[in-house]
């Protein structure tokens, strides 16, 4: 119960993360680190926008969530989104990445969001990566999405 309520940030926090985003002048002071997530509603189809921390790898983008978050749900069933990053929107299509993708992609989200990963309990080894045990067992307590970026708009 305690990691669902400190999974869901006060929805004054998001509002504020969107507006600081889509403000020119503000964004860079977030925007390094947190994008906006536009993704449709799998029974509403409603437009959802949320702020969430990323990480770019190559043609990709990567972005993780607590299991007990619904919202990633949606993208099953409406995989095209749009990323907001540093001031620019991007298109993509976004997927959830299992087994040894995750694992890969989710070292490679801790080695650039090291704040993150130090807050799960992962640490590096002398040769800098993260324990095999310790990122299995930050799979199994993360969602890891994968957006692959269109090029046209990347």
């Amino acid at each position: 119960m305690a990691d669902e309520a400190r999974a869901t940030p006060p929805g004054w926090l998001n509002s504020m993360m969107r507006w600081m985003l889509r403000t020119p002048g503000l964004q860079h002071l977030v925007g390094r680190s947190t994008c906006l997530l536009t993704f449709t509603g799998r029974r509403s189809g409603k437009t959802y926008t949320t702020p969430i921390s990323y990480v770019r790898d190559g043609d990709s983008v990567i972005l993780t969530c607590h299991p007990s978050r619904q919202w990633w749900k949606n993208l099953a069933t409406h995989p095209g989104v749009v990323v907001r990053l540093r001031g620019g929107d991007i298109t993509g299509r976004a997927r959830v990445a299992a087994d040894e993708e995750a694992k890969q992609r989710l070292a490679s989200f801790f080695t650039q969001q090291r704040m993150l990963a130090r807050s799960m309990g992962l640490k590096r080894g002398e040769d800098g990566a993260y324990a095999p045990e310790d990122l299995v067992r930050a799979v199994d307590a993360t969602v890891v999405i994968v957006v692959d970026l269109d090029p046209a708009t990347a």
